[in-house]
């Protein structure tokens, strides 16, 4: 899920947690996602009041997760604890990367068996 937020606010927020934007960048959360600054991004979300930032924030996190995850196979239960409580606000972000009609790992993303199990909860 890439969110409706304008390019305005995404920019905004690239300048304050400071990742790269571009006002053509398709994918902005994907392009600038990085699993080694997952645990600043979730402080950034901690801190942040701004129901927007939070949610492009919270893709931000999604999609580092997925990238981490791809790479590694793994993450600290500590950083997808935190993640967690972080996504369980979002059901929008949750509902796109659950993919419910892939059955097989070639049809889904490297979170959704993670995000599978958050659903449930």
């Amino acid at each position: 899920m890439i969110s409706n937020v304008n390019w305005r606010k995404k920019e905004a927020l690239a300048r304050k947690i400071d990742v790269r934007f571009e006002r053509d960048m398709q994918d902005w959360p994907l392009e600038v996602s990085d699993p080694e600054r997952l645990t600043e991004f979730l402080g950034h979300y901690d801190r942040e009041s701004d129901h927007e930032f939070r949610e492009l924030i919270a893709e931000l996190i999604v999609f580092s997760i997925d990238e981490a995850l791809f790479l590694l196979s793994t993450l600290s239960g500590e950083v997808l604890t935190r993640a967690a409580s972080v996504l369980i606000n979002h059901p929008k972000v949750v509902e796109y990367w659950v993919c419910p009609s892939a059955n097989h790992s070639d049809e889904m993303f490297a979170i959704t068996p993670w995000i599978r199990e958050l659903a449930r909860t």
